[in-house]
């Protein structure tokens, strides 16, 4: 017998329980969201550090977190606004986690021998306040790039996925810096350097959504195979990727 058509009066008898077949489209899925995970993940890690990229000074987290764009727009494009959302919940919840874990181990009572806990403390100390900063601009402007994007896809008959891309991105993106670098660094930085990194840091990520639309085509292209060569959304529930219509 089949394990995926097994019932459940065949588990009451003591057959095995059976494994949910997982589709490519579902894999491809699966593997996306982790990569927006991490990318999140990593950027709220790092952007406590300032790093000097030659004709500016940006948070090191700038290099990571558009990343997580790239992917909600690729999510929204395949499987519309609803997963997208999932995602970004889902990346929300498990960074209020990181934070979580982060402070527990820096209240925990070290070994006799371990000599780093004032390092420990203050790298992973200065995490929280940026996390927060992180997420309040991450909850705003993921929420309104994914609304903006499906809203302008059926503005556009499901064309032009760079200028979607593009207009959604930017606009949050102007949002995104300017709220994390109030919460994140007032008190920390003098408000004209603050201005002044803002904006930087904004012109930094207009020109990473712009590399960035062409991995959205090949994101997209990849996730659909050879299904179809436009980029309009394929018409199918959300609770269902067996397959691209």
């Amino acid at each position: 017998m089949n394990k995926s058509r097994r019932t459940a009066s065949d588990l009451s008898k003591g057959g095995a329980i059976p494994y949910l077949p997982i589709d490519g489209t579902t894999k491809k899925l699966i593997l996306l969201m982790a990569v927006f995970i991490s990318s999140l993940m990593i950027a709220n890690i790092v952007a406590i550090k300032i790093v000097d990229v030659g004709f500016a000074d940006v948070t090191a987290g700038i290099f990571f977190y558009p990343i997580t764009f790239i992917i909600a727009d690729t999510i929204s494009e395949i499987w519309g606004r609803k997963v997208a959302r999932q995602a970004i919940w889902i990346g929300l919840f498990m960074n209020a986690c990181m934070v979580g874990a982060f402070t527990l181990v820096i209240h925990m009572p070290s070994a006799v021998f371990f000599e780093n806990q004032a390092e420990l403390a203050t790298i992973l100390g200065g995490v929280p306040r940026i996390v927060l900063a992180s997420l309040v601009a991450y909850s705003i402007s993921q929420n309104i790039d994914v609304y903006l994007f499906t809203r302008l896809r059926e503005k556009t008959n499901g064309k032009h996925l760079w200028l979607r891309s593009n207009v959604a991105t930017i606009t949050c993106q102007l949002l995104d810096t300017s709220v994390f670098f109030v919460i994140g660094f007032i008190g920390i930085m003098p408000i004209p350097d603050m201005v002044a990194a803002t904006g930087t840091e904004f012109g930094v990520k207009i020109m990473m959504s712009i590399v960035g639309t062409p991995i959205i085509y090949l994101l997209v292209r990849w996730v659909r195979g050879n299904s179809r060569s436009t980029t309009q959304q394929p018409q199918y529930e959300v609770t269902h990727h067996t397959q691209i219509q």
